[in-house]
């Protein structure tokens, strides 16, 4: 029986080959494209699954309130918070908080020379950071390392980056930055990070010797600057904990609230959440979307499903041709039991094919995948719950996808089919129809989508920031300083990059746009009560940034450094904050004086907003305050063709005066797109998968005209010979699918209306939902599917009419 199956779906394959090409093929590009989202969709799901203990770690998220109005939701909190939590409930059986170390890192090797870089990832951390988290140790002992003062683990690359094959331990590594920097000795190595970890770091600073500092040793319960995991016991309710944390905000800081009506609240945030569903204010890095991530998993079943549809359509329109052969079988004593293991047999047969293709395109297309995506290791989708998931959706989409078609070949009367009856009473020609709605409703679906995010990321590319981010280059500001005078140290640079022709301005910052503020502070006017508190952004500038910048002055003055009083006596506000303090004209606030951190401050200019960060954050309150000696960045404006030229001049203008410090820079209009890399790649999937989804829906409906042609070839004879054109029959017989792509786009507009404006919401700037779209995806879906249809239908239309007549 199997032999005489095997024969059989080996001759259909080759007497139908039209049909056996377009499943095949269909089928093969559906299953490699679905693997291929499914791979990206389960490492963006991976993120921070390979910690042991991961289950039972939380973040906390540190959300503030002011007269009952969410103010901020951020991924930093107080650095007293952990021991206070572990202190008070024995839920939490330990906790580590990280603190940036940003800042020049030197080593001093035995030949004398200085090996130095401005590193970012890095951070102070408690000893208990490599028992919380999983990741691995080359060197070190977990139950030594860290405990002491001014102690250091590097990852392998940085072990190489500065001490080559040498062994690293033991020697010591210098660290200059704002906060706590001195000689750190190196205890140990640690394998590098996983790219799919939303911690990315090279080194790990004992957290001791930054809290014992003058800025934090007494600032428990004041600097919120540091993130905070918790370790919860097995077992342990989350929520339940989560209820009485209030009682810790209420014993250290409750008298202080309620003076300022304020509220302070913490929340737990699941480790395995922070990549996809997080995006807080002082992320430690940009993290993925899961609403684009579930629709990339909805699209990966999508196409492969339009795939299935294409064989159950074209079996289904095909079944005249097999309608003798099932009333002869039938005669000759088959049963329909047998018919259906046949006509599943030879699904199968299909599947098996088109399977094998579709994983050795995968395998193929693979590495081209990872650069299109931007993942230089995806994540093996062997080692998610994808795989089963997958795998049993394959199977079962294969067999439902030959049992419809089995059961409506396998129940025609033998009588009638032999005779031919039953070609005018197909019964399934409705749910063809419904298939044929559903496969370009999917299509409209996507192009809608890909329109829509282009129109997003143009919108938000495009918008005015309110300030110039071209054509500037930012330099890591010098750390290492032999002149003790910095700020005449910096003139200097400044004079003598100005000598170029080809640059324009530059200023010194402690942040660049694309750069979250992290220095922040409270707030109020001076004439208002001490209670009354507002928090703010904090950005350290020179005299040149508002005019390096573009930024728009509209009250008031910039910074001047021949008034001795600007420095650390003036600020200059940004609109948001000037709304903040209550006042609507700019003009009125001038020359008021305003508290800042407790310290008395003249307000000397109002700018306007600008965008600090992305679009999909609102615009922030927040002061600049003139601090011409920041070390943190400073931004070069260029106005030259030859970059090359330009870029070696500054090397050697920084080396000249700041010789221990490595010339580090990078272009600030790539810094401020990459926070739109998620938008981007989103983009691209869609333009790429939306393709293959008209592509193969497509294949299916040329298939489907062919054989639904094939049926009226008499008919567009007769028509021909009694004076119908080409044109009249073409539309004739292009009609019937031309309505079925109108019913899908009108079934269409409300779920694509419906996914993009919730997903819209994600941005605070955003574009309305973009109907041109809507008009755009269904026109170019319909010129596509008509062009389709049209090769078979003018083929039918010029064919001799008399040669088609004669046709039995």
């Amino acid at each position: 029986m199997f032999k005489n199956y095997l024969v059989i779906a080996y001759r259909n394959l080759l007497r139908h080959k039209v049909f056996s090409f377009i499943t095949v093929t269909g089928l093969s590009v559906g299953i490699t494209a679905s693997l291929l989202l499914l791979q990206y969709v389960a490492y963006e799901r991976s993120y921070d699954e390979f910690h042991h203990n991961g289950r039972n770690i939380y973040r906390i998220r540190h959300d503030t309130y002011k007269k009952g109005i969410l103010e901020n939701r951020s991924a930093i909190s107080y650095y007293g918070a952990a021991p206070a939590i572990q202190q008070s409930f024995p839920q939490v059986s330990a906790f580590v908080r990280l603190h940036r170390a940003d800042g020049m890192y030197s080593f001093y090797n035995a030949a004398g020379e200085t090996i130095s870089h401005y590193e970012t990832n890095a951070f102070y951390a408690d000893s208990t950071f490599f028992d919380i988290f999983s990741f691995p140790l080359i060197s070190g002992d977990k139950k030594k390392i860290l405990r002491a003062p001014n102690s250091l683990m590097i990852s392998a690359t940085a072990a190489k980056k500065y001490f080559g094959n040498t062994d690293p331990v033991g020697k010591t590594i210098s660290l200059v930055t704002e906060w706590e920097g001195g000689d750190y000795t190196v205890e140990g190595i640690f394998k590098d990070i996983p790219e799919n970890s939303h911690l990315q770091f090279d080194f790990i600073f004992s957290i001791q010797t930054l809290l014992v500092n003058n800025q934090f040793k007494h600032g428990a319960w004041y600097w919120t600057n540091f993130y905070t995991y918790l370790l919860l016991i097995p077992g342990a309710d989350p929520a339940a904990l989560e209820q009485k944390l209030a009682s810790v905000i209420d014993t250290h800081l409750g008298n202080h609230l309620q003076k300022t009506n304020s509220a302070e609240i913490l929340h737990l945030q699941p480790l395995h959440d922070i990549h996809l569903y997080s995006n807080l204010s002082g992320e430690i890095s940009v993290n993925g979307d899961h609403t684009l991530v579930s629709f990339l998993l909805f699209i990966s079943f999508l196409i492969v499903g339009i795939a299935w549809l294409n064989y159950i359509n074209l079996s289904t329109a095909k079944a005249m041709e097999r309608g003798r052969e099932v009333g002869m079988r039938k005669i000759m004593g088959s049963t329909k039991v047998q018919l259906i293991q046949q006509f599943l047999f030879e699904s199968s047969i299909l599947t098996l094919i088109s399977v094998v293709i579709g994983s050795a395109l995968f395998v193929i297309t693979l590495p081209y995948f990872n650069d299109f995506t931007g993942k230089e290791s995806l994540y093996a989708i062997g080692q998610s719950g994808l795989l089963p998931m997958a795998s049993g959706v394959i199977i079962l989409g294969s067999f439902l996808s030959g049992l419809y078609p089995a059961f409506i070949l396998s129940s025609y009367h033998p009588l009638e089919t032999i005779k031919g009856k039953f070609i005018r009473n197909i019964g399934s020609a409705l749910f063809r129809k419904a298939m044929i709605v559903f496969q370009f409703g999917a299509a409209i679906l996507l192009i809608i989508a890909t329109l829509t995010v282009a129109k997003q990321l143009e919108f938000m590319r495009g918008h005015d920031l309110g300030l110039n981010i071209d054509h500037k280059v930012i330099l890591r500001g010098p750390r290492l300083i032999k002149d003790k005078s910095y700020l005449n140290t910096m003139d200097n640079f400044k004079n003598a990059l100005k000598d170029y022709s080809g640059v324009t301005s530059v200023s010194a910052s402690s942040e660049v746009p694309g750069r979250e503020i992290f220095w922040t502070n409270e707030f109020r006017m001076a004439k208002e009560s001490e209670n009354v508190r507002r928090v703010t952004s904090i950005l350290a500038v020179d005299e040149d940034f508002i005019s390096t910048y573009d930024i728009t002055i509209i009250a008031g003055r910039n910074f001047m450094k021949d008034h001795v009083t600007d420095f650390g006596g003036a600020v200059i506000i940004n609109e948001s904050a000037l709304y903040l303090l209550g006042f609507k004209d700019p003009e009125t606030v001038i020359d008021q004086e305003l508290i800042l951190a407790d310290q008395s401050k003249k307000v000397i200019g109002v700018i306007k907003d600008f965008h600090q960060v992305s679009l999909k954050q609102a615009k922030q309150p927040t002061i600049l305050q003139y601090i011409p000696w920041s070390q943190d960045y400073l931004t070069v404006s260029l106005n030259t063709p030859d970059l090359k030229g330009m870029m070696a001049n500054l090397d050697k203008v920084y080396h000249e005066l700041f010789p221990e410090n490595a010339f580090e820079y990078f272009f600030l209009d790539d810094l401020f797109n990459q926070q739109y890399e998620s938008e981007e790649r989103a983009w691209k999937l869609f333009i790429l998968f939306s393709g293959l989804a008209i592509m193969i829906g497509c294949m299916g409906l040329f298939g489907l005209s062919s054989f639904t042609t094939l049926q009226r070839t008499k008919e567009v004879a007769i028509r021909k010979v009694l004076g119908a054109s080409v044109v009249n029959i073409t539309m004739l017989l292009s009609k019937d699918f031309m309505r079925l792509i109108g019913i899908a786009f009108a079934l269409a507009i409300p779920v694509a209306w419906y996914l993009i404006h919730q997903w819209l919401l994600t941005f605070a700037h955003r574009i309305m939902v973009p109907w041109g779209a809507f008009i755009l995806g269904g026109t170019l879906t319909a010129a596509i599917a008509v062009l389709t249809v049209s090769f078979q239908t003018v083929k039918a239309a010029t064919q001799d009419p008399v040669k088609s007549i004669k046709m039995d």
